[in-house]
């Protein structure tokens, strides 16, 4: 599978981020909710968001659970990186220079 290099990421709101990962390690949008202290609606909002801002689809949706995509998967580690970074308080780059998706 081609990987296509993309435009460089965009600033990415750790709230936002912190939402996906919290999807990704759940396999849920409603436990993720429980999770960062939203409702179901406001964090598909965030996550479609997401998406918009990305270009790519993260998550497989049906009806009983989500699963990351390529996309996704390529996106956690940065996430779970840039949620640490503000857990510590300090400011680092990520190293993510461009944004790398499969369709």
């Amino acid at each position: 599978m081609t990987l296509m290099i993309r435009q460089p990421i965009p600033l990415l709101d750790n709230d936002i981020l912190r939402t996906f990962v919290a999807i990704a390690e759940t396999g849920s949008f409603t436990s993720a909710a429980d999770r960062v202290f939203r409702t179901p609606s406001a964090v598909s909002m965030q996550i479609k968001k997401l998406e918009e801002q990305l270009s790519a689809t993260l998550f497989l949706r049906d009806a009983r659970s989500v699963t990351l995509t390529e996309s996704g998967e390529t996106l956690l580690p940065y996430a779970r990186r840039a949620g640490a970074v503000q857990r510590g308080g300090r400011t680092v780059p990520c190293g993510m220079k461009a944004w790398s998706m499969a369709r």
